[in-house]
């Protein structure tokens, strides 16, 4: 039993299981990007109608699947996180609360609260667009920015945070300078925030727009702030992409670098290999490069003599001349 549920845990979790493998995961995935493309149909009306019978056996199907998948998925949590010191209870119970858990969770509920409450309430039916979520287990992309905005959320919160104030300062001055010419969009500041977030996001729809020269003088200066205020959070993102790429391949090439101390990879270990690079996220090219620098670095022995003792050594080192100093 524990030989099957880790099969299955390689299955849901580490994307592997050969060709059975392969056939799950991509019925998974169909069936997550299908169930959000349904959604959106759904809204129109004329849809509904004509394929009413069709999308309730889809839904009815999908539940099924999914709640099947979110099952097997608590049920291989252990194979996880194994501890001695919990029972498997609390193993499970600790995967259930965990982000992605919930989100599966989620992903199943509305369906199950369609069968207690009316099923055209329309709120309800939107709120499978959750399952879309569910890719992100799928995507090295979807998984690499959500590992940045953890990362970066102090600094992302700090950058909104200033963009919020400036927001507020800018409603305010154009209120104080627009306000009593139209009373109508700068009357007062909540009314001015629409034009000031607007503006400093640099969208501009011109619906609303200042009439007095110095209102005008006070946009445009709004509008060159907002142009720097805009880019604040695409470079702290830019940055954390940069970093964070750059922190796992140094962990994938520090985890190669273990496995080739005695100077080869073997058959054992390529699984092993496998397993880390999909956990990092890393491109098969980008272990292929660093597979190839390290062993290039320990790839080269070469047998010289002592120049006190005369004895041969034989030193490990990279392409290229050594040079004993004396």
């Amino acid at each position: 039993m524990q030989t099957f549920r880790r099969y299955v845990y390689s299955i849901l979790e580490e994307h592997e299981g050969g060709f059975l493998g392969k056939i799950i995961n991509g019925v998974l995935i169909v069936l997550i990007i299908s169930n959000v493309l349904v959604v959106i149909g759904e809204s129109e009306k004329e849809f509904v109608h004509d394929y009413h019978n069709v999308l309730m056996l889809f839904e009815y199907v999908s539940l099924a699947i999914f709640a099947v998948e979110y099952i097997l998925r608590v049920w291989v949590a252990p194979e996880k996180v194994s501890s001695s010191k919990e029972t498997l209870f609390k193993q499970r119970l600790r995967y259930m609360l965990t982000p992605m858990a919930i989100v599966d969770l989620l992903a199943i509920m509305p369906m199950l609260l369609g069968f207690f409450f009316s099923d055209n309430l329309f709120m309800l039916r939107m709120a499978r667009l959750i399952r879309g979520f569910k890719i992100t287990r799928y995507s090295r992309s979807m998984s690499l920015l959500i590992s940045v905005l953890k990362r970066e959320a102090g600094t992302l919160f700090s950058t909104f945070f200033i963009l919020g104030v400036v927001i507020v300062l800018a409603a305010t001055g154009i209120y104080l300078v627009e306000g009593d010419v139209q009373a109508e969009n700068f009357g007062s500041i909540p009314k001015a925030l629409w034009w000031s977030t607007i503006t400093l996001t640099t969208i501009g729809y011109g619906d609303v727009v200042p009439i007095t020269g110095f209102g005008r003088f006070l946009g445009g200066l709004i509008s060159i702030v907002g142009i720097t205020m805009a880019a604040l959070p695409a470079g702290v993102l830019a940055s954390g992409f940069s970093s964070e790429l750059n922190r796992r391949r140094d962990m994938y090439r520090y985890y190669v670098a273990r496995l080739l101390d005695d100077g080869e990879i073997k058959l054992s270990d390529m699984r092993k290999l496998f397993q880390k690079r999909n956990e990092l996220g890393i491109s098969k090219s980008d272990a292929q490069l660093i597979m190839y620098e390290l062993k290039q670095e320990v790839k080269i022995s070469s047998e010289v003599a002592c120049p006190h003792c005369h004895s041969k050594l034989h030193i490990a080192h990279p392409v290229g001349s050594i040079k004993i100093l004396k």
